[in-house]
C-alpha cells in the first residue's frame, strides 16, 4: 500500500499557488508593465498590486495534506493552522497533532485525522473550529503525486539536516514496500541543498532502521513547519514571479483552495516579505497527555493549553512595535523638552517616533496613549517603556487613523529618569 507522502507537497503547494497566482492576477487587472512617473522607472505586479487584504489585522489559513485514493477513503496526514498579520507580516505556523482526540460534528470522539476520512477539508475545518475555536478564513489540500517534479522546478531547498541517529549519521531509513520505487532515506547532518526526492525523505523520516532511533510523529511535525518556512524565505524572496507562475501552473492539478484568484495575489504579495525574525512556530507538543483510547494511542490537551498557545500566536501577531506605521509624541505638560524626552526614551526602546511637537493645551495631567485598534499590542509596549500612561483606542474613521499611535505626555512622566535608560 502506497504510504502518504505527508507534509512536503503540501507545504510546497501553498507556497507556490500564492505566488503563482500573482502572474493570473497581473494578467486579468493590470497592464504587465506600469511606469512610475516620479521616476520613469517600471515596476513589475508586486509593486503596483493593491494593499493586501485590506481592514483585515488577521488572517487564518488551514492547510490540509490528504491521500485521496479512488475506491477508498481519503486519509489526512498534515493539518496546519497558518496565520498571517497582512499588515505586518508577523506570522505563526501551528501544526495539529494527527492523533489529538477530538469529538468530531455529528460522529463520535476519536482522532481528529478521520475527520477527513469521514467528511473531507469541510469536516476537517469544521473540526478544528470547534476545537481550536478559531475561524479559519481560507483553506488549501493537496494531493501528493507530482512532488519531486515540482520541488525540482522551484530549484530545490535549503534546509539544516538533524543528526537524529547521532554520532553523525543524520537520518537513515530503507522500506522497499514503501510504493514503486520504495522509500529511502539517506542524509547526513548539516546545511544540505535538497532536490525533491531528498527533501520528501527529510520530511517524511520518523524512525531508522536502527531500532530505537528516530525522532517520531513530533520530529515530523517540526521538519513540515521548517520545510514551510525555508520555502517562503527562499522561493518567494526573488523577483522570479513568472517562473513560479509557471510552477504554480503545475502545482495546480494536485491543488484545491477557496482562494481567489485576487486573494492568492494578496497572499504573494504579503508571503513575499515576510523575514525569517518574524515566523513563529507555535508548538502544541508540550501539552499533549498521551493516553490509550479504544485500543488506540492518541494524545490529549486541555482547553486552557490550547488557549495559552493560541493566546501566544495572536500577542505575536500584534507584536513588532517598529513596524508601527507613524508614532506621535505631544507635549501636553508644559514642561519644556517633554516630547523630546519621552521620543528619545521610546527610540532607546527599539521604537521610531516620527514627529515631536506640543499638543492643543499643556493641562495633561495624565500621559495618554491614543492608538487604533490594531496597534494595541504596540500601545502597550509603549506604555511599558515610558512607564505610565492611559490606554484609549481610537476608532479607524479615516486612513490617518488606521496607521498613527498619539502620545500625548502629561506631568506624571518621569522626567528626571528620562535619561537613565
Amino acid at each position: 500500500m502506497r504510504s502518504v507522502v505527508d507534509y512536503l507537497i503540501y507545504a510546497c503547494a501553498f507556497c507556490i499557488i500564492g505566488a503563482g497566482a500573482v502572474g493570473a492576477y497581473d494578467a486579468v487587472t493590470m497592464p504587465a508593465q506600469v511606469t512610475l512617473s516620479d521616476t520613469g522607472e517600471t515596476a513589475g505586479p508586486f509593486d503596483v498590486m493593491p494593499t493586501p487584504f485590506p481592514g483585515r489585522s488577521k488572517i487564518t489559513m488551514l492547510i490540509v495534506g490528504a491521500d485521496d485514493r479512488e475506491g477508498e477513503g481519503g486519509r489526512s496526514d498534515t493539518m496546519i493552522l497558518l496565520f498571517i498579520n497582512p499588515r505586518s507580516r508577523q506570522t505563526a505556523l501551528m501544526s495539529v497533532p494527527r492523533d489529538l482526540l477530538v469529538n468530531i460534528p455529528g460522529h463520535h470522539r476519536t482522532r481528529i485525522n478521520h475527520s477527513y476520512q469521514y467528511g473531507g477539508v469541510d469536516l476537517t475545518r469544521e473540526t478544528i473550529e470547534e476545537v481550536f475555536g478559531v475561524d479559519i478564513d481560507f483553506y488549501a489540500k493537496a494531493d501528493f503525486e507530482g512532488f519531486i517534479e515540482i520541488v525540482d522546478m522551484l530549484g530545490g531547498v535549503d534546509v539544516e539536516v538533524q543528526d537524529v541517529e547521532g554520532r553523525g549519521r543524520g537520518m537513515n531509513y530503507d522500506d522497499d514496500r514503501d510504493g514503486p520505487n520504495g522509500l529511502h532515506i539517506h542524509l547526513k547532518p548539516g546545511l544540505q541543498h535538497l532536490d525533491g526526492e531528498k527533501a520528501i525523505g527529510w520530511v517524511r523520516y520518523r524512525k531508522s532502521n536502527t531500532y530505537g532511533l528516530g525522532d517520531g510523529d513530533f520530529g515530523r511535525s517540526g521538519r513540515q513547519q521548517e520545510l514551510l518556512k525555508a520555502l517562503v524565505q527562499q522561493k518567494l524572496k526573488v523577483r522570479n514571479w513568472l517562473n513560479l507562475a509557471k510552477v504554480a501552473r503545475k502545482v495546480m492539478d494536485w491543488v484545491e483552495t477557496d482562494l481567489s484568484v485576487r486573494e492568492a495575489g494578496e497572499l504573494a504579495l504579503v508571503l513575499k516579505e515576510i523575514k525569517p525574525e518574524n515566523v513563529m512556530q507555535a508548538s502544541l507538543q508540550p501539552y499533549l497527555r498521551d493516553r490509550p483510547f479504544n485500543g488506540m494511542a492518541v494524545v490529549d490537551i486541555s482547553d486552557s493549553s490550547i488557549r495559552h498557545v493560541l493566546d501566544e500566536v495572536d500577542d505575536h501577531l500584534r507584536s513588532a512595535p517598529g513596524l508601527t506605521a507613524d508614532i506621535i509624541v505631544l507635549n501636553g505638560s508644559g514642561h519644556p523638552g517633554a516630547a523630546a524626552a519621552a521620543g528619545a526614551r521610546l527610540s532607546r526602546q527599539g521604537f521610531e517616533p516620527e514627529d515631536t511637537g506640543n499638543a492643543d493645551d499643556f493641562d495633561h495631567e495624565d500621559t495618554v496613549i491614543r492608538y487604533p485598534g490594531e496597534q494595541g499590542a504596540a500601545a502597550r509596549a509603549i506604555r511599558r517603556a515610558l512607564g505610565t500612561g492611559d490606554l484609549e483606542e481610537i476608532e479607524a474613521d479615516d486612513t490617518k487613523a488606521d496607521d498613527q499611535i498619539t502620545i500625548v505626555i502629561g506631568r506624571d512622566f518621569d522626567f528626571e529618569h528620562s535619561d537613565e535608560d
